[in-house]
């Protein structure tokens, strides 16, 4: 607009005398100035209407005052060229729609009542002089438009700008992390208000202090700070270290280091990390922990290991001798004694016979719990092998009146692979248990085929008495080592609680699984499934068929 003006006034000098022109070099120059010094100190005017009309008004009276006398002497010529002057000084000034309006209606108002006071009338201003008044209106109105849309976008970027600057510093004011800018000195540039939280240390109580000073000397080899670091332009490299606190303390903390020294924004290293000091004692606490675990599993297998030799040891040790008791006791039976004697004799046999079992369990507990408890796999007959029990354990019923009874299905004639000692003992102590633990009433054996396929057969055995029955609270500890259904079984029916221990990790040996199902006072259900392999010769056995 200045050049604007600067062409208007060069126009008007080519219709003025020669001689006129030097006079009005300086009163120019004033204008001119003028005219810069109000683009330089109005835009920092607080942008009020009011202001923008006060300001157009006097710079209106100004300039008419300032060019009295110019361009000819003519007052109507001048009128119209201090209204134009007016008119594009006020209406470019970037106050707003509204301002600028008013701008425009007091230049229009002016202009009448200066043509008004000449000596003509309106109709005497000359055709050059309006189409100038035409040029310099339309001209301020489009150039104030371009100002404006300027304006609006120049403020809607400050205002996006602010406002990300207020989200990003508040982001960075209040988060847990905290960001540390170092320069290429290794010199604290910035540091996040949420250090003083962490460290103890005011942000600007750290600003310009070397960041290796806070290290602990241990950390400075492994740890990014500046100036030794060698980190690539761009890359992230993570990092841990201890750093000290205020108060002398060590503090872990963990981050990533970004190198963007060649950021002009930045110029620096950044640093974001987070205290992991709480995390550190906990990892080391439980460190310790499984250290302390392994050091007493190590122990207690120890422990294990060197019980079941003492008991296997022991258990050959005491066998042997209780053999030689119980042989001894045959041959004196065998003999021509008194009745009382014999009577005496066979308690001592008896006798023999249950510690033998004892010991017995004990070494078969040893030798499981240490895993060197073998299984035969040879061929077998289950039928025969549950008849040679049933009629094993008959005269131990038939002595306390309970009936012994034993169902089995024929497909049991099959031959299998198996142990059949091991399955003879399994059998054996359920049935035994069940006719030592029941007064009177009955014992049942029931065994049948679950399914059968050309290679193997699954069979299930029950073993159900009548006998004092088992509390369902203590129904899964009768199997645990040591243990029987209550105190009271103990004295009254004697054992060592191993028996169904022994069973258990038995079938569990031949991939078979016990259970149980009892109710207190009304009997008891033992049984266990086995899945075994078919033998060769799969079929019966020739004095099994005669017998069916």
């Amino acid at each position: 607009m200045i050049f604007f003006c600067i062409a208007l006034f060069a126009l008007s000098d080519l219709r003025q005398p020669v001689d006129a022109r030097h006079g009005l070099h300086v009163v120019r120059l004033v204008q001119f100035s003028t005219l810069v010094l109000g683009f330089v100190l109005l835009p920092r005017i607080s942008r009020r209407w009011l202001v923008t009309m006060m300001i157009g008004v006097a710079g209106m009276v100004c300039l008419t005052s300032a060019l009295a006398g110019y361009l000819r002497h003519d007052p109507r010529t001048q009128v119209v060229t201090d209204i134009t002057l007016v008119l594009a000084t006020a209406v470019t000034l970037p106050w707003g729609a509204w301002p600028q309006l008013l701008c425009v209606l007091i230049a229009g108002l002016s202009m009448a009542l200066g043509a008004g006071l000449t000596d003509g009338t309106l109709g005497d201003i000359s055709p050059h002089t309006g189409v100038g008044i035409a040029v310099a209106m339309l001209s301020s109105v489009y150039i104030a438009y371009q100002f404006e849309r300027y304006r609006s976008a120049r403020d809607l970027a400050e205002w996006a700008l602010r406002r990300s600057e207020e989200r990003f510093r508040s982001l960075i004011e209040r988060g847990s992390d905290i960001i540390t800018i170092v320069d290429a000195a290794g010199v604290i540039r910035y540091e996040s208000p949420s250090v003083e939280r962490i460290l103890g240390y005011a942000p600007e109580a750290l600003l310009g202090k070397a960041a290796a000073e806070f290290i602990h000397p241990d950390d400075l080899a492994t740890s990014p700070s500046a100036p030794s670091m060698d980190l690539a332009e761009g890359v992230a490299m993570p990092f841990e270290c201890r750093v000290r606190r205020k108060d002398g303390s060590w503090c872990h903390i963990e981050g990533v280091a970004t190198n963007l020294l060649d950021q002009p924004s930045v110029e620096g290293v950044v640093f974001n990390w987070r205290d992991i000091t709480e995390r550190k004692r906990a990892e080391e606490e439980r460190t310790l922990y499984v250290r302390e675990l392994a050091k007493a599993r190590d122990q207690a297998l120890a422990s294990t290991s060197a019980k079941s030799v003492f008991l296997a040891n022991m258990s050959h040790e005491i066998r042997t001798p209780m053999n030689v008791i119980i042989g001894m006791t045959d041959m004196a039976l065998d003999g021509d004694i008194p009745p009382e004697p014999r009577e005496h004799l066979g308690s001592v046999r008896s006798a023999a016979i249950a510690l033998l079992g004892i010991i017995n369990d004990i070494l078969d507990y040893s030798k499981i719990e240490a895993g060197k408890l073998t299984l035969e796999q040879v061929d077998l007959s289950l039928r025969r092998t549950l008849d040679e029990v049933v009629a094993l354990l008959t005269p131990s019923a038939r002595a306390k009146q309970v009936a012994l009874v034993c169902d089995a299905s024929a497909s049991l004639r099959v031959r299998v692979k198996g142990d059949p000692g091991r399955l003879r003992q399994v059998l054996t102590n359920l049935i035994g248990n069940a006719i030592r633990f029941t007064e009177i009433g009955t014992v049942a054996v029931d065994a049948r085929v679950l399914h059968e396929t050309s290679t193997d057969v699954a069979v299930r055995v029950t073993v159900r008495d009548s006998g004092i029955g088992i509390s369902r609270e203590r129904q899964a500890a009768i199997f645990e080592s040591f243990t029987q259904a209550d105190d009271s079984t103990t004295s009254r029916y004697g054992g060592t609680g191993l028996g169904l221990t022994i069973c258990r990790q038995l079938i569990e040996l031949m991939g078979g699984h016990m259970g149980v199902e009892s109710e207190l006072g009304s009997g008891s259900t033992f049984w266990f499934d086995l899945t075994f392999e078919k033998a060769a010769s799969g079929a019966p056995a020739m004095r099994e068929q005669l017998r069916a």
